[in-house]
Order: structure tokens, then sequence, then C-alpha cells
């Protein structure tokens, strides 16, 4: 009864508001389910094909495929749900998982093919990460930062895999706070700071690099090009994530009492800070995680406490 009345109010307020900018423009369909399990974190593959989540904890990760609800568990390690990162071929997943040498932690870089099930460890079990991993432009390599420098490591994909072709980007990371950006070569790299003092998180490149999403620790959600210039303030936002055109993003704008989230909804919003649009808005449904499917007409997202994940399509009213 209650995710029908959420169904109910989402159509609601699409009817209600007509003016321009991304509303939601059908139910949401429930992907996942599970009575006493809580999920969360969908992530769309590069091709569509595929959503891959996480469970409360960041344990696991999953993958289903929104047309026809396959489900299939890929591994229940811990930690290595928390900045799993997709190929860009869209045909594997690159995750960091933690394990324990007695009391002491370490990490291991591990990649999943989702094509043949095979999984592999790219890194040893004793090694400490502070980053999370990152594809190279033709999905050869994968780097990570590690407790100073930046670790690359050689992806092992089969050569159908290998043969993938892109454009080469600037490898763009987060280290000490501070925004890095090597140039394709990596023969070089600009330590990016568009204000000065303060801690960032959450990064994400745009899809044709040209542009970086983030927060600031404790304030607001910026965009900035790849070379410092045309910073622009959000206001507040949450883990954003950028449209496949690379005009707009999606993220999370939430409330706390400082134990637990007491609100929490989705919103777009286009990166020169226009078109700002409340797509869920909703009291007694806390919407999070939101990411955007590569065709653009859809957004997957979790619900909080629920614990179930969502699609639903979505239409700009330009």
């Amino acid at each position: 009864m209650k995710s029908s009345l959420y169904c109910i109010v989402l159509i609601l307020i699409f009817l209600r508001l007509g003016h321009g900018g991304w509303e939601i423009a059908s139910e949401p369909v429930k992907l996942v389910e599970e009575a006493g399990e809580i999920y969360m974190n969908p992530v769309w593959s590069p091709t569509g094909e595929w959503i891959a989540y996480t469970k409360f904890g960041y344990r696991g990760i999953w993958v289903t495929n929104p047309e026809n609800r396959e489900v299939r568990q890929l591994t229940d390690e811990t930690a290595s749900g928390f900045g799993f990162r997709w190929s860009n071929s869209g045909k594997a997943i690159a995750a960091r998982t933690l394990n324990y040498q007695g009391r002491m932690p370490f990490n291991q870089v591990k990649i999943f093919n989702i094509e043949n099930d095979k999984s592999w460890a790219v890194s040893d079990r004793k090694q400490r990460f502070r980053g999370i991993p990152h594809w190279s432009s033709n999905d050869d390599q994968i780097y990570i930062l590690g407790s100073r420098n930046v670790n690359i490591f050689e992806s092992e994909l089969e050569e159908m895999e290998q043969k993938f072709s892109a454009t080469k980007k600037q490898r763009v990371y987060l280290q000490s706070g501070k925004i890095v950006v090597e140039d394709p070569d990596h023969a070089s790299k600009t330590i990016l700071e568009p204000i000065s003092g303060r801690e960032y998180i959450n990064l994400e490149s745009s899809p044709d690099g040209s542009k970086i999403a983030f927060e600031v620790f404790g304030g607001n959600m910026y965009v900035v090009n790849v070379d410092g210039t045309g910073l622009v303030d959000l206001g507040i936002g949450y883990r954003p994530r950028w449209a496949p055109d690379g005009e707009y993003l999606v993220y999370m704008v939430t409330e706390d009492d400082g134990h637990r989230f007491t609100s929490s909804d989705i919103y777009t919003i286009k990166i020169d800070g226009s078109e700002k649009a409340n797509l869920t808005n909703t009291a007694d449904v806390l919407e999070m995680n939101p990411s955007w499917s590569p065709n653009g007409k859809y957004i997957a997202f979790d619900t909080y406490a629920e614990g179930n994940i969502y699609i639903v399509e979505v239409d700009n009213l330009r």
C-alpha cells in the first residue's frame, strides 16, 4: 500500500508542475526488493544494460538488468560496494575490498567481468588505498591513490575488451582533499583549489572530461572546468551524477538529526545553476543516491530505510 501511494504522489507532482527543467514522467518501477535487506547506491552501466548496487554498509556488489530483471551477485566482500566503478566499455566493474591481517586493515583492488562472471585481483592483499579505483580511458589500466602516490595496475581484461577505444582524458582524482588533474599522457599534473583552504569530496568528471562536479566538505556543490576556470556554485547538494549530455546533474538534498537522515529528495540542475528542480518532493519517503541512465531517459535511486531500488522515467520540459 505504501509503495502504491508513493507512486501516486509522484505522478501528482509531475502533473502539477509545468515549468521547464526535468520532471518525473512515469510511475517509479521497483527493481530490487528483499524483506529485511537494505540495498543502495544504484549505478547505471555505460551501456545501460545493467544497474549495479550494493547493500547497507557497502557489503557486496549486485547487478540487475532493468529489462528482464535478471539479478546477479558479483561479490559479498566487505566494503566492495563503496566507490566501485564501471569500466568505460560497461563490461566490468573495479572495486576496492577490505580485509584484515589480524587487526590490521588492508585493501585489494579486484575486477569483476560481467560478461563471463570471472573476477580477479590486480593488487595484492597487503596494500592500503586512500582513494577509490578509476579506469583508464581505454580500460587497460586501473589507477587508485595509495598512502601517498597513485598506484597503476594492468586491468588484465580479455583481448576483446582491450580493443575498446576512447579519446584519452585527463586523470582526475582526490588527494589530501585537493583535486588533482593529470594530462592525458600523465606527464604532468595540476592541483586545483577552486575554493582556497577547503576540502573537496564526491568528485565526478563530466562525460567528455571537460568539467568536474564536486562538493566542498560542509559546504555547497560546484562545477568547474578541468583547467580550474569557470567555477559555478550550485548551492546545497550531495553526490552529484552527470546527465549523459554533460549539461545537467542529478543529486540529492538531505537533512539529518545528527544520527540518521530525516528527509531526502532528488534534484536536477543545469550546470550553469539554472533550471533547478525537485523531482521527488515527498515528505514520507527518502529518495537517495540517484544515477542517470546513459540514454538520458531514466534515473535510478534507492530509498532510505525502505531499502529498495527504483527507476523512474524523466522528461525535460524545456
